[in-house]
C-alpha cells in the first residue's frame, strides 16, 4: 500500500539492487522506499507495477499500473468493489456535518480537481457550489422521475375527503421547485438544459456533446458560463450607488473656479 501510494504520486522511478533481497525505488534525489525483491516480483507479476528502460540512461523504471491503483483504492475501501470507484469525503449541508459525498458521482467535481497541463482546476469552487445548490433544489424538489411507490416522509398524502386518494408534494417540495425554476429562468433558455443535463441528471459532457450535435470539448466552456450566470444568480453583486445630478449646464457651461 504505500509503495503504491507513493509511486502514484511520483510517476516512474528508477528501481536498483539494494543488495540482502531488498530493492531500493528512487522517488527523488534525497528520497526513496526499500522493498524485497519477492515482494516488488511479486507486484510485477500481478501487473500492478509497469516496468521499462528509461531511454537516456537504460536504468530500470517502476511505475504503478491500473491495476494496482485500483487494487489499492478497493482495499483502502474495505475489499467493496463499488468503493474503489467512489471518491468519499465528508462535508456539511444545512448546518449538518459529518455527511459523506462522492465527489466521482458528479461531473462538476471531476472539472473542480486541479489537474492536468492548466496545473488549476478547470471550474472554480464558487462554480461547483452553484451546481450542487441546484441539484439540491432538484432532488429535493422530486423533479427526478419515479419508477416505484415513495415512500418518502417529503410527500404529504391528502385524501380530498376519503374519495380518492391524491398524492402531494409538501410544501418543502415546493419550495425547491419554485427556486429551481426561478434559478433556470435567470439563466435563461439557452443555458438551462445544459445545467439540467449534467448537474441534476449527472450527464458527462461527451454525452451532452453527442446528443446536442456540439463539436467536441466545447460543452466544457458552455459549462463554464452557464455556471458563471447560476453563480451571479445565486449570490447577486452589490447594487451600484445612485449617481445624483448635481448640477445643469448648457454646452457653453463652465464651474466657477
Amino acid at each position: 500500500m504505500r509503495l503504491l501510494g507513493a509511486l502514484d504520486r511520483h510517476g516512474a522511478v528508477p528501481v536498483t539492487d539494494g543488495g540482502a533481497g531488498t530493492c531500493v525505488l528512487h522517488l527523488t534525489d534525497i528520497r526513496a522506499v526499500r522493498c524485497p525483491a519477492a515482494q516488488f516480483e511479486a507486484m510485477v507479476r500481478k501487473g500492478w507495477l509497469d516496468l521499462s528502460a528509461c531511454p537516456s540512461t537504460g536504468r530500470t523504471l517502476a511505475s504503478v499500473s491500473n491495476d494496482g491503483l485500483t487494487w489499492r483504492k478497493r482495499t483502502m475501501a474495505g475489499g467493496d468493489f463499488a468503493g474503489q470507484h467512489r471518491q468519499v469525503t465528508s462535508t456539511a449541508i444545512d448546518g449538518q456535518s459529518g455527511l459523506i459525498r462522492n465527489n466521482a458521482e458528479s461531473p462538476l467535481a471531476r472539472l473542480a480537481r486541479p489537474g492536468g497541463s492548466r496545473g488549476g482546476a478547470w471550474l472554480e469552487q464558487s462554480h461547483l457550489l452553484a451546481g450542487e445548490r441546484l441539484r439540491s433544489d432538484f432532488e429535493f424538489g422530486q423533479l427526478a422521475a419515479s419508477v416505484s411507490v415513495s415512500w418518502d416522509p417529503a410527500r404529504t398524502v391528502r385524501d380530498g375527503g376519503g374519495a380518492k386518494g391524491r398524492q402531494d408534494l409538501s410544501d418543502r417540495a415546493l419550495d425547491a421547485r419554485a427556486r429551481f425554476n426561478r434559478a433556470l429562468d435567470a439563466v435563461g433558455p439557452e443555458l438551462a438544459g445544459l445545467l439540467a443535463d449534467v448537474c441534476c441528471f449527472l450527464k458527462g459532457l461527451e454525452q451532452v456533446e453527442l446528443e446536442r450535435k456540439w463539436p467536441r470539448r466545447s460543452a466544457k466552456v458552455v459549462l463554464r458560463t452557464a455556471l458563471e450566470a447560476l453563480d451571479r444568480h445565486y449570490n447577486p453583486p452589490p447594487p451600484d450607488a445612485p449617481r445624483r445630478m448635481r448640477h445643469w449646464g448648457g454646452s457653453d457651461y463652465r464651474p466657477p473656479m
